[in-house]
């Protein structure tokens, strides 16, 4: 019999590619994950594996076992849909991933009426992006992943999850209290600034950059971090300025937060679930609660 998780490990790495990448966004450590890909292949009786320099490559039997796996997956994701909306009752445990400011003002809330309104319902709440959280969405790892994406920006790969969109929002400027330029803010007059963007190689950390060479010059980049809490810290002590979308621009505002003269890009929030998975009651209603929060309902 061939494990489900292990299953579920090679088909992230027919997308990640390296043995390392799936590592680092499972959680487990590189051995962990070769000796669990090892077993499934002593269990499929056939090499799944074959090397390529430093990377491993699937074999065609590998590759076919992927597109199978990924059927068998959704197909066991569904049954467990159907059996608990059989049931009806919301309860259960459930692993709820997403970003700093969505969790902050979207899943706690839920989570905490959610608690109050069914006793035997236990959400769990952990912190992802949308680069690591996608991958341990698929491994079962979570049940519903928080996500963002922003305009003109790749997003991560979802195929095969159920996309649930909540809300769409503009990114504002975080400019010191007392900064000059005046609103809406002509971005060209910044180009000399010095800038906050967010970590290299996510996609908050594009959305910047695209953002200024669309007005016509790079930013001279000195500060980055994901953290909003930290741009404001930042931009208060005139260390910098930045952009941020509305949802993290809250708090006391030690910061100026401005409009953009041109139409500022937009971050896109959404709800992630595996296929069919919709359809268990208390996912359903983590789901509705987060669209009615969201202003959806």
């Amino acid at each position: 019999m061939l494990d489900v998780r292990r299953l579920r490990l090679l088909s992230e790495l027919s997308r990640r590619g390296t043995i390392a990448e799936v590592a680092r966004v499972v959680g487990y450590t590189a051995s962990a994950v070769s000796q669990s890909l090892a077993q499934l292949e002593h269990e499929a009786g056939v090499p799944l594996l074959e090397r390529d320099g430093r990377r491993v490559r699937l074999t065609p039997a590998a590759r076919g076992l992927v597109t199978r796996a990924d059927r068998v997956v959704a197909e066991l994701d569904a049954a467990a849909a159907d059996l608990a909306a059989a049931h009806g009752a919301i309860r259960g445990e459930l692993t709820v991933g997403a970003f700093p400011s969505a969790a902050a003002h979207l899943v706690v809330p839920a989570v905490r009426e959610l608690r109050e309104q069914h006793a035997e319902l236990c959400c769990t709440v952990r912190e992802h992006e949308p680069e690591d959280g996608i991958p341990l969405l698929r491994s079962g790892e979570l049940d519903i992943l928080v996500s963002e994406s922003y305009d003109e920006v790749h997003p991560a790969p979802t195929g095969g999850l159920e996309r649930h969109p909540l809300l769409t929002e503009p990114l504002l400027l975080v400019l010191p209290t007392h900064h000059p330029a005046r609103e809406p803010v002509d971005l060209t007059t910044l180009r000399e600034a010095a800038w906050i963007a967010g970590v290299a190689g996510t996609q908050f950390g594009v959305v910047l950059e695209q953002t200024c060479r669309s007005a016509g010059f790079s930013p001279r980049i000195l500060h980055r971090a994901d953290d909003a809490g930290l741009h404001r810290s930042l931009a208060e002590a005139g260390l910098g300025i930045g952009l941020l979308p509305a949802m993290a621009c809250t708090g006391p505002e030690k910061v100026r937060f401005a409009k953009l003269a041109t139409p500022a890009p937009r971050r896109h929030v959404s709800a992630f679930v595996r296929r069919g998975a919709a359809k268990r009651p208390a996912l359903a209603a983590v789901l509705d609660d987060l669209r009615r929060r969201a202003g959806l309902e």
